[in-house]
């Protein structure tokens, strides 16, 4: 591919010092394990708002929409749109009720409001098993990346990963946040100028590249199933509303007001930003761009419509855009880790950054032994919306539900993900397990109802 790699390395690496300097700046505020995973609590809108849009627009979002894209067209502005409603769910109810509760972690609804430690320790297991299969695929996505635009150098890659793990871990949540305002507004000017390159060069006009995009989903409409179109809106819009690092960010938050105006705001950016790499892959199918093995369409369209100079920023964007991804993953594992089991609560601020640390160099060593993980990244998805999204969401919304209804619920959520995947069913798969996790939490509702109406007999 030809992109200027002198330029690609060092605006990597100077980004990545800057960020390693706020790191470390942020180090100095965090006196305990609250202030590290929580910011202490003190976090505004604008900054709440960028850390939003930088954790969600990830390389999924950016390179996988360009790809889908090519093929169905504007219909894939439905993967954004979920994301969108995700948010504002969050800002219209879930989050209010999470900020109120004050918690530290999402798993701890499990024992303020069923009052089982059991069930949060195996809910925030749930949790960092999704979140680390989604950091481990971030690793490999920038491994092929970079393989992808023609560098290979495992010693860069290592030192790369290498900072963003050392500022990761340095300053908590804090360092996560400020480093997410840098990255994020770095990568929104990179597309944004490469977008107007791009507008400014095609070989055909910019309407008929909006009619073309209107023509391949109209092609294949009848080709996108159902099940698709169900993950691609339900999945980001459910996981969104269980998910630490979601969580922790309106924990940290100042105020409830915060929280809806960040969530709200996010929502609009990220489908505004979302159709530039829609944009650029409806503009290859119209052009007739081809990529080959490896190669990325964005990135092919974006060389083809600017100069090896713009091309090595927007690799280099692209890359943010995976870190500030990578980077909440990370400390919401830690947290999910050093506030949901006892040993690890009771620890010094020193273990928690090298908690922090370790799942890193786990997941780099993971990392080595994944190619494509996509499968198991969908799979770990619908394993924690199955189980844990009925027992949260029923925990927020009711006054005192109990314990045996959360374990009906997650054992039919974990029944139903394991059995219609060997069951044949035209309805989506999530859908049915969500239903069968519904069942359950309504039959350990009624069975609790029925101890203590026998109790009451008894008397």
């Amino acid at each position: 591919m030809l992109i200027h790699l002198p330029l690609f390395i060092a605006a990597l690496l100077a980004s990545q010092l800057l960020c390693l300097w706020i790191g470390r700046k942020s180090s100095h505020t965090s006196s305990s394990q609250e202030d590290y995973f929580l910011a202490k609590r003190t976090v505004r809108f604008f900054p709440l708002m960028m850390t939003f849009v930088a954790t969600q627009i990830g390389g999924g979002l950016v390179l996988g929409a360009a790809d889908e894209a090519y093929i169905y067209g504007w219909s894939v502005l439905c993967y954004p749109l979920g994301m969108a409603l995700g948010f504002i769910l969050l800002g219209l109810g879930v989050g209010k009720k999470l900020y109120a509760l004050h918690l530290g972690t999402i798993a701890q609804i499990f024992e303020v409001k069923y009052h089982s430690t059991t069930l949060r320790k195996i809910a925030s297991t749930l949790s960092m098993f999704s979140l680390f299969m989604i950091f481990v695929a971030q690793i490999v996505a920038s491994k092929k990346f970079m393989l992808a635009i023609g560098f290979h150098n495992p010693l860069f890659f290592y030192v790369f990963w290498g900072i963003v793990i050392l500022y990761t871990s340095l300053g908590g949540l804090k360092a996560v946040i400020s480093t997410d305002i840098v990255q994020a507004l770095a990568f929104i000017a990179i597309f944004l100028v490469c977008l107007g390159f791009a507008v400014c060069n095609l070989s055909i006009p910019l309407p008929a590249i909006f009619d073309h995009g209107v023509q391949l989903t109209l092609t294949h409409m009848a080709s996108l199933q159902s099940q698709k179109l169900f993950g691609w809106i339900c999945m980001p819009l459910l996981f969104m509303l269980i998910e630490q690092d979601m969580g922790q960010r309106c924990f940290a938050a100042d105020s409830y007001k915060t929280v809806v105006k960040s969530t709200l705001t996010s929502a609009v950016i990220i489908l505004l930003f979302a159709c530039i790499p829609i944009f650029f892959g409806i503009s290859a199918s119209a052009t007739h761009v081809t990529s080959l093995g490896s190669e990325s369409i964005l990135m092919k369209v974006v060389q083809l419509t600017s100069n090896p100079y713009c091309s090595a920023l927007f690799a280099c964007g692209i890359l943010l855009i995976i870190i500030s991804t990578a980077d909440a993953l990370l400390n919401a594992i830690a947290s999910n880790l050093s506030l949901d089991f006892p040993f690890f609560h009771k620890q010094p601020l020193k273990i928690s950054k090298m908690i922090t640390i370790g799942i890193a160099c786990l997941g780099i060593w993971f990392s080595c032994y994944f190619q494509n993980i996509v499968d198991v990244l969908i799979q770990s998805y619908e394993l924690s919306i199955s189980c844990l999204l009925i027992p949260i969401m029923m925990a927020l919304f009711q006054k005192k539900p109990s314990p045996s209804s959360a374990i009906g619920s997650m054992v039919g959520g974990l029944v139903g993900f394991v059995l219609f995947r060997c069951v044949p069913h035209t309805l989506p798969k999530e859908f049915l397990s969500l239903l069968l996790s519904a069942l359950g939490f309504a039959f350990g509702s009624l069975t609790s109802r029925y101890a203590i109406l026998s109790q009451k007999s008894l008397r």
